[in-house]
């Protein structure tokens, strides 16, 4: 099929493209062969339980050799954060509420902060613990996208199983559901460098950490500076 085509009507199919001249109406059997199509059959299965398994090694090898391996990463981490969202509006802990409207509004955009994070993550990250990775900035986004994916999905789940087990929503929980995210975090920076031989752990912890720490330094302080100066007023 081109772009030039001048799509010569002579059935349902153009004879000289091949593209589809009478589509189907959009119905609820449409959206699903569509998302069958383009999520199931394209390997949405693999990359879901692959990047629990091996994240840093498989999110290598879409980046330098292989682009169909994995989900193209905005879809993919779009979904995660659409049903992340959808799931916690009906059992967001009350913990996770603020006093700081600019903080809250943000917290309740299910893509603007975890995009952020994943930003601010990356650039710590890039230039300065693994500065000179043939990587390069644009594949640290990609690989802080997909890892962020995961984690949001591996904390809904552990916050999903502890509120099932207990209505006690503290700081326990809280941190709880850090540990969960950070942990998988490091797992998964760890693996994807050790290819340079820059995989260790202490170099992989630290990282996480400061990503985290920029977030609340970049982020969080200066919202909350706003908030309390009454400047939104």
């Amino acid at each position: 099929m081109t772009a030039d085509c001048a799509h010569r009507l002579s059935g349902r199919f153009c004879p000289d493209c091949g593209k589809d001249l009478q589509p189907q109406p959009i119905d609820r059997r449409a959206v699903l062969g569509e998302l069958a199509e383009n999520w199931w059959e394209k390997g949405v299965l693999h990359t879901l339980v692959g990047l629990f398994r091996r994240p840093g090694v498989l999110i290598r090898r879409y980046i330098e050799e292989d682009r169909d391996l994995l989900v193209k990463p905005v879809p993919y981490i779009a979904v995660i954060l659409a049903l992340n969202y959808a799931v916690r509006a009906r059992v967001r802990p009350a913990s996770d509420t603020t006093d700081l409207s600019l903080i809250e509004m943000m917290r309740n955009e299910p893509v603007a902060l975890p995009l952020i994070a994943a930003l601010i993550s990356a650039l710590v990250l890039h230039f300065v613990f693994y500065r000179g990775s043939p990587a390069g900035l644009f594949g640290t986004m990609v690989m802080r996208l997909y890892v962020l994916a995961q984690a949001t999905l591996l904390v809904l789940g552990a916050d999903l199983l502890m509120e099932l087990a207990t209505s006690e929503r503290g700081l326990g929980r809280n941190l709880t559901r850090l540990a969960f995210g950070l942990g998988f975090t490091m797992f998964a920076v760890r693996q994807y460098y050790a290819g340079e031989g820059r995989g260790g752990w202490i170099r992989a912890v630290a990282a996480a950490i400061c990503g985290e720490l920029a977030l609340i330094l970049l982020v969080y302080m200066p919202a909350a500076m706003i908030e309390q100066a009454s400047l939104l007023d």
